[in-house]
């Protein structure tokens, strides 16, 4: 397989592939595991639509999620003590067990499995999926295939991905969407999407190994779900429909009138208050964001010094902005890169407590950086502590802490000018370092390799530039890890050293909230998603 450096995001994966070949083997005429369907319609209200269809082009989190629904992949990862998990034999998985052996990982796949078109899924599926993956150069979930030699069918049930060295992510990453080769398997890389979403225009002829198969996609913001009535899982609705409505109050609205079963709430204020008149239930995809400044260390002196950066963020009260937010039940203040779901990978708060404006006026003192003649911002050789500080125009919630915090910042002497911008030009700007101070966020990953972030300056997403030898040798040393056990102590450590540096102001990890109907039941959230159970929901007979 040919390396490809890419960001170890988005891994999990949603396809629709069409029926364009007949296929010899003949299927178990045993009819699916009876399931306690009890029909029905629910309807998810959507911020954005879909980028893609199929698992290997996926680019967007959203793409990801859909994967276990209309297409499985060889295991289902699930999040337990602090990491993700892979249970063998599970029902919405592909095979029934695997077994490392050095740099090589055994998939045996389960034999009653079957594509919607009757054919079975078999072992060379998976390597035609792989192989496709190396072939993909810079798209996101091509990393799946950067540290494969190769993948091999040892027979019709057994595949043998052969890496160059065993590491802690070899599960995470063998856990793509698989694609059927039946279909794909005469097409160039190039054709294959385009294949895949002609074949999303009609109902059911999409091949699919899921639970839910596409009942219809067309042009406008809609996609609607039916039940695969081949799958071994069988949904308990009728129709799982995704509504595409790009304004957050217009999925509101959508959701006060029993349009919407399901919506993604960006007011933790307007969630709150639904749900204290009984208007909602809340459910949470825990610490899946963070928010943070980004101190540019090349664009003033003062950003150079690593003490200034540990005053500047000594002097931001998160608890007070988090109340003033509505958010001190959907967040959690943030000591470094990870958040208390990766347990004891995560930093501790410093010494002293995370907000301690009076160490942060004598830092700023012992630096340099001083009052003179009562002015209200501190100099030092005549340069003024003022920063700009950049927010996406469009981000509300942003804006407003940009706001707190300049009021904050301004007490310990340090000048702070709101600038708001578009966020595309923003994000540009950000990656291309040409800033003072900005203000965004990451959606956190499950894997706990963070080193694209921290390990080389040159990655497009280190937006602050930070280059640390004693954490780059950590990162390293975790990557060569061959197990999850033996790198989590370079992890920790790495973590550690970046905080320990303040090359962002770390402000607080945040819940992903969604309002949840009464009608609807049995929805289960945890940190991997949204999606973990569709084909478990139910909903009642009325809005």
């Amino acid at each position: 397989m040919r390396t490809v450096l890419s960001c170890r995001g988005v891994l999990h994966a949603f396809l629709l592939v069409a029926v364009t070949a007949s296929f010899a083997c003949t299927p178990d005429d045993s009819p699916p595991e009876p399931g306690p369907a009890s029909g029905g319609t629910a309807v998810v209200g959507l911020a954005a639509r879909p980028t893609t269809v199929l698992p290997p082009f996926a680019t967007s989190a959203f793409d990801g999620e859909l994967g276990p629904l209309l297409y499985l992949g060889l295991n289902f990862a699930e999040w337990g003590d602090g990491q993700l998990r892979y249970p063998k034999d599970h029902p919405l998985a592909l095979a029934r067990d695997w077994e490392i052996e050095g740099p090589r990982l055994v998939y045996r796949l389960d034999t009653g499995r079957y594509w919607s078109d009757g054919a079975q899924v078999r072992a060379r599926d998976v390597v035609f999926t792989y192989e496709l993956l190396g072939e993909l150069g810079e798209m996101p979930m091509s990393i799946a295939a950067a540290r494969l030699d190769s993948v091999t069918a040892r027979d019709d049930s057994t595949v043998v991905f052969h890496f160059e060295a065993p590491y802690p992510g070899m599960l995470y990453d063998t856990g793509v969407g698989i694609l059927p080769e039946q279909v794909f398997g005469g097409m160039s890389p190039g054709e294959i999407p385009a294949a895949s979403r002609s074949a999303a225009q009609g109902e059911g002829a999409a091949v699919v190994s899921g639970p839910f198969t596409v009942g219809s996609w067309g042009p406008g913001d809609q996609l609607i779900l039916v039940r695969n009535e081949r799958s071994r899982v069988q949904p308990r609705l009728d129709r799982l429909v995704f509504r595409v409505i790009p304004d957050p109050a217009a999925r509101l609205t959508g959701f006060r009138a029993g349009e919407l079963d399901l919506v993604q709430v960006e007011s933790y204020r307007e969630a709150g208050r639904l749900a204290a008149a009984d208007e909602a239930g809340i459910l949470r995809v825990r610490q899946r964001g963070y928010d943070y400044i980004s101190w540019n260390r090349d664009s003033h002196p003062a950003l150079a010094d690593p003490a200034v950066r540990r005053a500047l963020s000594l002097a931001i009260d998160r608890e007070a902005i988090l109340a003033a937010l509505d958010m001190t039940e959907f967040a959690e203040k943030a000591y470094g890169p990870y958040g208390s779901i990766f347990g004891d990978l995560a930093p501790s708060a410093p010494p002293g407590g995370d907000f301690d404006p009076a160490r942060a006026r004598e830092l700023l003192s012992e630096e340099g950086w001083v009052v003179v003649d009562g002015e209200s911002v501190r100099q030092r050789d005549g340069r003024e502590l003022a920063l700009e500080l950049r927010v996406p125009a469009e981000h509300e919630r942003r804006l407003d802490a940009a706001q707190m915090i300049q009021a904050q910042l301004a007490k310990v002497g340090v000048g702070i000018e709101i600038v708001a911008q578009e966020f595309n030009s923003l994000f540009a700007r950000a990656r291309a370092r040409d800033y003072e101070a900005v203000f965004l966020g990451w959606q956190v990953g499950l894997d706990p390799d963070i080193s694209f972030f921290w390990a080389d300056p040159e990655s497009p997403v280190n937006v602050a530039g930070y280059d640390n030898v004693e954490a780059r040798t950590h990162f390293e040393a975790a990557l060569a890890a061959t197990t999850a056990e033996e790198a989590a102590p370079h992890w920790r450590e790495a973590a550690s050293v970046v905080a320990s540096d303040y090359p962002y102001a770390f402000l607080w990890f945040f819940d992903f909230v969604w309002l949840k109907a009464g009608r609807l039941e049995n929805v289960r959230m945890d940190p991997v998603g949204f999606l973990r159970n569709p084909h478990e929901w139910t909903v009642g007979a009325t809005r």
